[in-house]
């Protein structure tokens, strides 16, 4: 029983390194899968959004220096289905082209996103300028309506915001060595259509031959009356809600093998009177929004 005792002792404080260990030529898929369900109460009308986002993608390690390693991130797939009362719209890459969305969607799978990024997953540089470049060749739209489209695409698309979105995923990894029940700590700003404020909890769970399992909890929030640029419009945000999820990493790599995230949020975003908008509008929402990574 002694012995036994102090073989699961030994085990509890064992120390581990885990980092990024890629190899220069090798490609790491990562599909994701985005489910959002939307409850909105629109000056008193209720209504409901479900939105579907799918991605598949592949990086692709060009390169090794002095422990930064140089990415390519390809996307190879991508799908938005939106539903709600008004009916069903899909846009996809692989849809037909005749769709000018559609034809957007296929344009930024043909460019590349460049990367750079240690063995803890922090992102040191982000350039997607070929992407955005070439984002809206061949879409056929009116010309103001192009020009606009492109704009807005341009804002969301921005280097910040992307270097924001791929962080939490990459930058999950403790900084030091820690044992299983450890638990370490990221503040991050989420930048999407609004700016949110994350204080997420990582904390190994177990650890086998093959895998480390890590937990994570997290509370997103708005700043207090958070006003932001919403699709041309100014509009005050406060929304908050938690997110918990769990990570399987490859031992060996580092890469994420597979993630179930559950996130809720909860407020109301409140539109100004404005030019576009004769009388201002007060959205209050309730969202859960699951990812799955694999």
């Amino acid at each position: 029983m002694l012995f036994i005792a102090v073989c699961f002792s030994i085990v509890a404080t064992a120390q581990y390194n885990i980092i990024y260990n890629l190899e220069k030529g090798g490609v790491y898929p990562q599909n994701q899968t985005v489910v959002s369900e939307q409850n909105q109460i629109i000056n008193g009308m209720p209504q409901e959004i479900s939105t579907t986002l799918s991605t598949e993608s592949d990086y692709i390690v060009q390169d090794i220096k002095e422990g930064v390693y140089y990415i390519d991130i390809m996307v190879k797939k991508m799908s938005n289905t939106t539903k709600t009362a008004m009916g069903r719209e899909i846009i996809a890459s692989d849809g037909p082209v005749s769709n000018p969305m559609n034809k957007l969607f296929n344009n930024m799978t043909t460019y590349p996103i460049k990367i750079t990024m240690n063995n803890k997953g922090e992102l040191l540089s982000c350039d997607n300028s070929a992407q955005l470049k070439n984002m809206t060749e061949g879409v056929d739209l009116p010309e103001m309506q192009l020009a606009q489209l492109e704009g807005t695409m341009k804002k969301e698309m921005s280097a910040e915001k992307l270097t924001s979105n791929y962080s939490q995923l990459t930058q999950i990894l403790p900084k030091t060595e820690v044992s299983i029940g450890a638990s370490w700590g990221k503040k991050i700003t989420i930048n999407s259509i609004v700016s949110f404020e994350s204080t997420t909890t990582f904390t190994l769970e177990s650890v086998t031959d093959e895998f480390y399992t890590i937990s994570t909890t997290a509370t997103i929030a708005t700043s207090e009356n958070e006003e932001s640029d919403v699709m041309g419009m100014k509009a005050k945000c406060n929304l908050a809600g938690p997110l918990k999820g769990t990570y399987i990493i490859d031992k060996n790599t580092g890469w994420i093998s597979s993630a179930n995230l559950e996130q809720q949020l909860d407020g109301n975003i409140t539109f100004e009177k404005s030019e576009m908008m004769p009388q201002e509008m007060k959205i209050s929402m309730t969202s859960k929004t699951s990812t799955t990574i694999k």
